[in-house]
């Protein structure tokens, strides 16, 4: 398995340069190529009434005049790292048009972005849907914060469930190429996970991971994420990303919805 595709949501938010860079990175220390997605059509609002239609062609005219600058910022990134890349303009809804594009890309690229212009709040709730919507990894790039050239130290945050077991799954180009890799398990109220992240590094060992296991007993697995994360300062944090349904629409549970909202470093999460 190898890391051969990065998919990046291309927009003029203010999180744009920090996954731009994390994006070059990671497509320069795998050989992968970076294809960026552009989209004309702003997340989260609907096509309904004649008011909305005239606002969104509003801001679809903006965001043509913007595609220029952010594309020319682009290539001059990937030439600068050697990066074999594309640049695609869509016309739909970015978290459909990114939704469908994931089935062809290894991991996909978007950021955390605090409210701030109204591009930021257009982009704020992406992360989480198409986290839980898409089938492939997604990796949460924190706004304003330092990115790394290249991803050396990961945590895992681990349990033995079907979204963690798929975050790790996807996150083994990564983990097989770091330096350090540390599986971190917060007993709560689970029986014998510490036993279970032993197991995760022996079979993290035999796809040439080099990984130790670290248990802690916590009543607040976001917390212990966070403060392992403050002390262990890792580039990328691997997790599932878990839901509830509710009327047949996603719910974010509580370490979900507070890593997502909260990111100590970038985060892989795979639903």
């Amino acid at each position: 398995m190898a890391l051969r595709t990065v998919l990046l949501h291309a927009a003029p938010d203010s999180g744009f340069n920090d996954r731009l860079a994390f994006a070059v990175g990671l497509a320069a220390q795998h050989g992968a190529t970076l294809k960026a997605v552009y989209t004309l059509y702003p997340a989260g609002v609907p096509r309904v009434g004649r008011a909305l239609a005239i606002y969104v062609n509003e801001l679809k005219r903006e965001a043509k005049g913007k595609e220029a600058g952010l594309k020319s910022q682009f290539e001059q990134a990937v030439a600068a790292a050697g990066v074999t890349a594309t640049w695609q303009v869509v016309e739909g809804e970015v978290t459909s048009e990114l939704r469908d594009a994931v089935n062809f890309a290894d991991v996909t690229v978007v950021s955390e972005t605090p409210y701030g212009t109204v591009d930021d709040q257009l982009a704020a709730t992406l992360p989480e849907h198409l986290a839980l919507a898409c089938n492939g990894p997604v990796i949460v790039v924190p706004t304003g914060k330092p990115v790394p050239a290249a991803i050396k130290r990961v945590l895992v945050a681990w349990k033995p469930s079907r979204e963690a077991g798929h975050a790790v799954r996807f996150a083994l180009p990564v983990l097989a190429t770091a330096e350090t890799v540390e599986v971190l398990t917060v007993s709560e109220d689970a029986v014998d996970i510490d036993q279970s992240g032993e197991k995760l590094v022996a079979f993290l060992a035999s796809h040439g991971a080099k990984a130790t296991h670290k248990h802690v007993e916590a009543a607040s697995a976001p917390k212990a994420i966070a403060a392992e994360a403050d002390a262990f300062k890792p580039d990328l944090i691997v997790m599932g990303a878990y839901s509830r349904s509710r009327l047949a629409e996603f719910v974010l549970g509580g370490v979900t919805a507070s890593m997502l909202a909260y990111p100590p470093a970038a985060l892989l999460c795979a639903h």
